[in-house]
């Protein structure tokens, strides 16, 4: 006889993994339009090296402080 999971568990599951979803794919598009509206007004934006750069300084920046 297989181990079979509450099926209230696996109604839980399946809802928190939707809304996991539903949040990332919401942020892409909200992160999406902010980003197409800073550049369509003109705003410099950080290119992914720069950005790198930043999250390793306050990476070491948290190492020196903790």
């Amino acid at each position: 006889m297989r181990f079979r999971p509450p099926c209230l568990l696996v109604a839980l599951v399946r809802h928190v993994c939707r809304a996991a979803l539903r949040a990332f794919i919401t942020a892409l598009v909200f992160m999406t339009c902010t980003v197409a509206a800073l550049a369509y007004l003109g705003v410099p934006l950080p290119d992914a090296d720069e950005l790198m750069e930043r999250f390793e300084s306050i990476s070491q920046l948290a190492r020196i402080l903790s």
